[in-house]
């Protein structure tokens, strides 16, 4: 058995750290052809909170936590279950590297990416 030991100090996870984990949590689901932009009115409305590519991340004064992710998915996949899917792929993600529960992880399609020749 393991036995949990008193924290000598503390520890602090950058706010970038949690946007990078789940930029790397939504590429892996099946269906996400690549991240999006965030759209620039987006982006001015919240010029405080940590940006990367495609994932904008609000922490509240209580640590709670926010992401909103934009997407640009394959074609010929369900769009509705890729998005479950990367909610589910980020929280678990955030929860098991940091322990940081999330409150909300909102996922914006942005475009499907056709090959050319291919037709809808």
């Amino acid at each position: 058995m393991s036995e949990m030991k008193e924290s000598v100090g503390r520890i602090e996870v950058a706010p970038g750290v949690l946007a990078t984990i789940a930029l790397n949590a939504a590429l892996r689901v099946e269906g996400v052809a690549k991240m999006a932009p965030i759209p620039a009115d987006v982006a001015r409305l919240f010029r405080k909170d940590v940006r990367q590519d495609g994932v904008l991340l609000q922490v509240g004064d209580q640590n709670q936590v926010k992401i909103d992710i934009y997407v640009i998915m394959d074609p010929h996949v369900n769009i509705m279950e890729a998005s479950r899917g990367i909610q589910t792929a980020v929280s678990e993600a955030i929860d098991t590297m940091v322990g940081i529960p999330i409150e909300a992880v909102n996922v914006h399609v942005e475009d499907v990416v056709y090959t050319q020749g291919e037709a809808v």
